[in-house]
This record gives C-alpha cells, sequence and structure tokens, in this order.
C-alpha cells in the first residue's frame, strides 16, 4: 500500500498541468528564491523513495539506499543533497526541473548505500 501512495504522489508532483514552467530548467528552480516550494517538491520526492525503499525492504527486495538509522533525513537535507550534485554535476542545471526526483534518488544512492 506504502508504495502504491508512494508511487501516486511522486507522479502527482510530476504531472502538473501544462504551462509555460513546464520547461523551467533545473537550475532555475534550485536558484528560486520560493525556498518553501523547493523544500515542499524535494521533501515529498525525498518521503515517497523512503515509501518506496520501505514497501522493497517488507518484499525482501534490496532498497535502492539505505538511509541512516539513528535519525530522519529532514526536508533542508534533502534540497542541500540536490544542491550539492548541481554543484558537482553543472550539466544537469540545463535539463528540465522534473529531474529532481532522480537527482535525489542517484545522490541519496551514493551517499546511503547499502
Amino acid at each position: 500500500m506504502k508504495i502504491t501512495i508512494g508511487l501516486i504522489l511522486l507522479l502527482m508532483l510530476n504531472s502538473g498541468p501544462a504551462s509555460a514552467k513546464e520547461d523551467m530548467k533545473f537550475r532555475t528552480l534550485m536558484e528560486s528564491k520560493q525556498t518553501s516550494v523547493v523544500e515542499m517538491l524535494i521533501g515529498a520526492a525525498g518521503l515517497t523513495l523512503l515509501f518506496v525503499n520501505d514497501e522493497l525492504k517488507d518484499a525482501g527486495q534490496p532498497r535502492l539506499y539505505c538511509p541512516p538509522r539513528d535519525r530522519a533525513i529532514s526536508n533542508t537535507e534533502y534540497v542541500a543533497i540536490v544542491k550539492k550534485y548541481l554543484e558537482l554535476h553543472p550539466d544537469i542545471g540545463e535539463e528540465t526541473f522534473q529531474v529532481y526526483p532522480y537527482v535525489l534518488l542517484t545522490s541519496l544512492k551514493r551517499m546511503y548505500p547499502c
């Protein structure tokens, strides 16, 4: 059930109404002054990945990443993780903003391998 909810949340985040902002660059999103919106988007992606991870673990399958056991990752930390990836891989900034879940997952896999 958690995986279904998580996937629905992720799909909802990436399928908004058509607008001029659909072609917004990832770098533009990350440099936005609307930090609460950026935290909400990336935090929701982080929560979705956490749900997916729990479902994989419950199904006896390998998890995508292994988060710290002693604490939760905050939305602010998720944003910092994504910003660090953009800093290390500046070319990804030219992709459309919808790349943020991929960037977060890739970063989490590198930071918290199983």
